[in-house]
């Protein structure tokens, strides 16, 4: 465990109370879009709606099911989603050190697409009949797998991280093309249900769903927040980490597979959701640059859900009363994201 102290929150450039007051806004906004997609949807209901089916035991029983096991839960997925996301990429990107490090694009969203295209065209043919948890397993299991051989090639002798990011488009395109072999022999139905997948959507999962991805980031989260002063060190380089005594290929292992597990359990349940990785960690690091994975943690963590909240309301606000698979806005607004990174990192090089 790294002994060397490091920067905290409270010695952001910024000064104490930026950083305190960034956070307060953001668990307020948190709050506040909480409450308004619990509003908005496929069908909008009123504020006093809401606040009765969720604080009042006596009333309709129709619209308390509908708020507490229909709305609900998908604002608890997108927070528990978001978050694990979010996290996830931090993680990357420090032990990778690589800044475009993420889910999306080292290869485990393309191999749960596989896994669930595999459950949804072949096990679909062989059982006669699929449900929603085996199309959960097999985009888990392909993400799992994903991962998995990200952290073999991490071990390889001379593996730079910038090596890892281009294995991880490797294995993207071998993932797509996989797929893609398998919607080829399917039906027009089993087409449709694998290409609604990728979209992504929070409406997939029920409480079971958000609480189990909910459960799994918080771990992760703890396990991140433990080791917060080990990726410090590790920002300088794999020899001065050693030097401070930290286990660099321990902790970039065991930190490529916490990584590894939120993402691929977010990305089973809920289907391909890109860049939400990519993009809270950097908006963290561009507002507090010099604050250490403490408080980027955490922060990242907050803006990962208020970003996927934000997202979902405009999925569902976007094209009234067509409601919009949350992956679609994601895309469009991580695209620009990416690409300003790629020309900053040029411009940074030149």
């Amino acid at each position: 465990m790294c002994s060397q102290p490091t920067r905290s929150p409270a010695t952001c450039t910024l000064g104490l109370s930026t950083p305190l007051l960034f956070l307060l806004s953001l668990g307020l906004g948190i709050v506040l879009l909480a409450f308004v997609g619990m509003k908005f949807g496929a069908v909008s209901r009123s504020w006093s709606d809401i606040f009765h089916a969720l604080f009042s035991s006596t009333g309709d029983e129709n619209l308390r099911y509908f708020v507490v096991h229909l709305r609900l839960p998908k604002v608890v997925a997108a927070l528990a989603v978001g978050a694990a996301l979010a996290v996830s990429g931090v993680i990357l990107q420090n032990v990778l050190n690589n800044p475009l490090a993420s889910s999306f694009t080292l290869g485990l969203s393309q191999g749960a697409a596989f896994g669930a295209s595999f459950s949804m065209i072949v096990v679909a043919s062989t059982a006669g009949m699929i449900g929603i948890s085996i199309v959960a397993l097999g985009a888990f299991a392909g993400a799992l797998s994903a991962a998995l051989l990200i952290l073999a090639f991490s071990l390889v002798r001379g593996m730079t991280p910038q090596g890892l990011i281009l294995a991880g488009v490797a294995l993207s395109s071998l993932f797509g093309a996989a797929t893609m072999s398998l919607q080829y022999f399917a039906s027009d139905h089993q087409i449709a249900a694998t290409v609604y997948w990728t979209f992504g959507d929070l409406s997939k999962g029920s409480w079971h769903e958000a609480i189990m991805v909910g459960c799994v980031m918080l771990v992760g989260l703890a396990y991140a927040l433990r080791h917060s002063l080990d990726y410090d060190a590790l920002r300088w380089g794999d020899a001065q980490a050693r030097a401070l005594g930290v286990s660099v290929i321990q902790l970039r292992c065991a930190s490529l597979l916490a990584a590894s597990l939120m993402s691929a359990i977010a990305t089973a349940f809920y289907g391909v959701i890109g860049f939400v990785g990519l993009v809270s960690p950097h908006m963290i690091r561009l507002l507090f640059p010099h604050c250490g994975h403490f408080f980027l943690l955490g922060s990242a963590a907050l803006f990962g859900a208020f970003f996927l909240l934000a997202a979902d309301l405009v999925a569902q606000s976007l094209l009234y009363p067509t409601l919009l698979p949350i992956g679609i806005i994601c895309a469009f607004t991580g695209v620009p994201v990416f690409l300003f990174l790629l020309f900053r990192g040029a411009a940074h090089n030149a």
